[in-house]
């Protein structure tokens, strides 16, 4: 155990210098995250993807009128009597364009309103030091929200939160840096942004958790042979 902990103090001793003088850097795409004025909801139109569960309203249509369905893996719905209709990537007014401009086959005078049931499709991500993975999306989620409900242990870093916004093709288009330590500590949200769907929230391991995992993945690996050279000594002094 001696030889264990000199060694690891004598790298903590290397590494903890240098450890010190760096940070991940702050990223500041604020304009994108905080426009003026601030909105209070996410600002994507929302459309409709599997799971996501719909009703149609159609006065002039008895057999669609107040139908309910739920859009399948492969983004369709089945609507009697039009039969499949592709819902998966439209909005609710879209989509009510398209059945009504089908209705006419078989109904005059139709006027279709097409209510989502079931906000299930959308998602944004936790990851890094907290509870990772997906989140439900509901149009209101704020940083601060995500970042307290997935929670903040103490290897997190909560002075340098990073959050990141892809487009719809997946490419990152801004990233921000935000301090959730004097939100919560000093009341301050100017920096409190509404997430849209997609969006990344990293929370990152602060120092000195980043020195203990360096310094444990480099005595890993020699764990073995310092127990062998220790055990000689344990065996000599009689300790079990």
């Amino acid at each position: 155990m001696m030889h264990r902990t000199l060694i690891a103090t004598l790298l903590m001793a290397l590494v903890l210098p240098a450890w010190a003088c760096s940070a991940p850097p702050f990223y500041t795409d604020y304009d994108v995250f905080l426009p003026e004025p601030r909105p209070l909801v996410g600002g994507k139109p929302y459309t409709i993807e599997p799971p996501d569960g719909i009703q149609i309203i159609a006065p002039g249509a008895p057999d669609l009128h107040n139908v309910g369905a739920t859009l399948r893996p492969d983004g369709y719905v089945t609507l009697y009597p039009l039969g499949e209709v592709f819902a998966a990537g439209k909005t609710p007014t879209q989509l009510a364009a398209e059945i009504e401009e089908q209705s006419l086959q078989y109904y005059e005078d139709v006027q279709v309103q097409v209510k989502v049931t079931n906000f299930a499709s959308k998602r944004f991500y936790m990851h890094g030091e907290t509870s990772a993975g997906p989140r439900p999306y509901t149009g209101r989620d704020t940083v601060l929200d995500a970042v307290l409900s997935a929670g903040l242990p103490r290897t997190s870093w909560p002075e340098r939160v990073v959050v990141l916004r892809p487009n719809e093709e997946g490419e990152l288009i801004a990233r921000m840096t935000v301090n959730v330590r004097d939100m919560t500590e000093k009341g301050d949200l100017r920096f409190n942004a509404v997430l849209e769907e997609g969006d990344i929230i990293f929370v990152p391991t602060n120092r000195i958790a980043q020195v203990g995992i360096f310094v444990q993945n480099l005595i890993s690996p020699v764990d073995p042979a310092i127990r062998a050279v220790s055990t000689p000594a344990r065996v000599s002094a009689g300790m079990p």
